[in-house]
């Protein structure tokens, strides 16, 4: 902490502070006072109000108010805030240009808006989405938003949540989520306009990513109903001092009493898809919530057939559904189709399309390619090291068979996920390598091929960690050790994605015995651990390799 700050005449105290003055604050020792900044007013746990300063080394603490002391340097400043209104706005990236948009975007003619704060950085396929929202909520209909993954329906969601808290994203909204005694103290009247609370139900994998971006893009007085801390926090609800709730499926299933006895303003479903079975128990649970609107998310809304379409309600009941539109379509687009067969398909799915384009807006990355960054898509085919070719060609001349006296070569299956093993990196046909669930002939396979290999696998038991990491034993992984030093030059950042977790231990022993500093995020990470790698691995500067699972 910085002491050397202009110290004042006298001792000054104040009656009133707010976020965003300078202050003198006693320093973490308190012998000395110290120049910092208010960042928020609140309260302690006797119900005393107290600030939280911010001092020039970043360090927060809490602070009695009757501790602060006003500054008043020998200069004659006429500046008493350390930040200006624009230092406060929300959302903020250091690193990013300003765009030049410094208008709000309208939704209504009753004032609901996006927040210029956010509008600058939407494209206009987000503002055509959270308008959609908009319109939808309003009219008190539900909706969906099934736009590609990667296209921002979270921020789409937060822009059309924030028009209708009627938010600003700067210091406004800091005084609005004050606690009614300070406002009164301020001389500031609180909103009289009925408060509206929101419920967003996710799986718990990005439930924290929800609050991260929600306190990223403004001022939103948010809580999280997961784990130990649910009770306290349906406390907080039951007394209105929050305007949206997080929570999980199940956490929701857990608590569906007492949420069912809030008025939700509207409840959005984060990955809908989950709800498609209607004889599930999630779907049970979410048929029971009560609300105003519902608010879907998916960027899958078709998994398996299109019965999974059947909206009850809109497109009638499933039986009418299935007879109407899923049996024309499906038996259209059967090989052994028919041309009346075909005709009565693609009228079927043209009147499917016309009565979901009311509830239901879907982008794909192709349809609005002209709004998005350029990206460059690169295949690089590798060959297969001396090593792997000799194991392949091993793999190709075992002729053992099953206990139901089959050859290897006809289970294709078990035969083609060995091919692909070896194809990736050697070491994964070891047994210790392979799945708990990998069936009993494709071991075997291993064992035998393994057999021609003793030296290989004599090294592997006495030396696993290299043998693993060395690239000689893969071709992609010679490649990859290329692109990774070229990368490393250019400090650029790196994901490396891999369906298979086994694959993952292969890269991450390579990163390790390479001295390269990494992140891995997979199936079993903890959902708060998530939250604080992907921060990591964006903002430490040494970090630049990722390794992520797809499953």
């Amino acid at each position: 902490m910085d002491a050397s700050s202009p110290q004042p005449h006298a001792e000054f105290r104040k009656d009133r502070w707010y976020p965003g003055e300078r202050c003198l604050a006693p320093s973490s020792d308190d012998k000395k006072l110290c120049e910092a900044s208010i960042k928020s007013i609140t309260v302690d746990e006797n119900g005393k109000p107290c600030a939280v300063v911010l001092y020039s080394d970043f360090q927060e603490k809490k602070i009695p108010l009757q501790r602060l002391q006003e500054v008043k340097s020998t200069k004659d400043c006429s500046r008493s805030f350390i930040f200006d209104d624009q230092d406060l706005e929300k959302p903020y990236f250091p690193d990013r240009k300003i765009p030049s948009l410094p208008n709000a975007f309208k939704l209504s003619e009753d004032g609901d808006s996006i927040p210029y704060t956010i509008n600058r950085y939407l494209r206009d396929y987000q503002r055509e989405g959270a308008q959609f929202l908009y319109r939808h909520y309003i009219q008190g209909r539900g909706c969906i938003l099934g736009d590609d993954m990667g296209l921002g329906k979270t921020i789409q969601v937060i822009s059309f949540l924030a028009a209708v808290l009627h938010k600003k994203g700067t210091r406004e909204d800091i005084e609005n989520n004050m606690p009614e005694f300070l406002l009164k103290s301020m001389k500031k009247e609180p909103s009289s306009t009925a408060q509206k609370m929101f419920l967003i139900v996710a799986p718990l994998s990005v439930l924290y990513n929800w609050k991260d971006e929600l306190d990223t893009w403004g001022y939103f007085r948010v809580t999280v109903l997961h784990g130990s801390k649910k009770d306290n926090e349906l406390i907080r609800l039951k007394q209105r001092k929050c305007e949206i709730a997080l929570t999980t499926y199940e956490t929701l299933r857990l608590c569906l009493e007492e949420l069912n006895s809030l008025e939700w303003s509207a409840v959005i479903v984060d990955e809908a898809h989950r709800i498609k079975n209607p004889k599930a128990r999630v779907t049970e649970v979410m048929k029971a919530v009560k609300c105003k609107v519902r608010i879907g998310l998916t960027g899958t809304i078709l998994q398996n057939n299109m019965k999974e379409l059947a909206v009850p309600g809109l497109l009638g009941s499933r039986i009418h559904f299935k007879k109407q539109f899923s049996d024309p379509v499906e038996h259209g687009q059967k090989h052994t189709a028919t041309k009346r067969e075909l005709a009565t398909g693609r009228k079927a799915m043209h009147r499917l399309a016309k009565k979901m384009s009311g509830c239901f807006l879907r982008r794909t990355k192709t349809l609005i390619k002209g709004q998005l960054p350029k990206k460059e898509d690169r295949m690089v085919y590798c060959s297969l090291t001396e090593f792997q070719k000799a194991v392949y060609q091993t793999v190709l001349e075992t002729e053992d068979t099953n206990s139901q006296g089959e050859k290897v070569r006809t289970l294709c299956l078990s035969y083609l996920t060995v091919l692909q093993k070896v194809a990736n990196h050697v070491a994964l046909l070891q047994t210790a390598s392979t799945s708990k669930h990998q069936e009993t002939l494709t071991k075997k396979i291993c064992d035998q091929v393994f057999s021609r290999f003793p030296d290989f696998v004599q090294k592997s038991k006495d030396a696993a960690f290299e043998t693993l990491s060395d690239p000689k034993y893969s071709g992609k992984m010679k490649v990859l050790q290329q692109l990774l030093n070229h990368f490393r030059k250019h400090r650029d950042k790196v994901l490396l994605f891999s369906f298979s977790t086994k694959l993952l231990d292969v890269l991450q022993q390579y990163c390790m015995a390479s001295g390269l500093d990494y992140r891995r995020l997979d199936g079993s990470t903890k959902s708060e651990e998530r939250l604080k790698i992907v921060k990591e691995f964006n903002s430490t500067q040494d970090v630049n390799i990722c390794l992520v699972s797809t499953m």
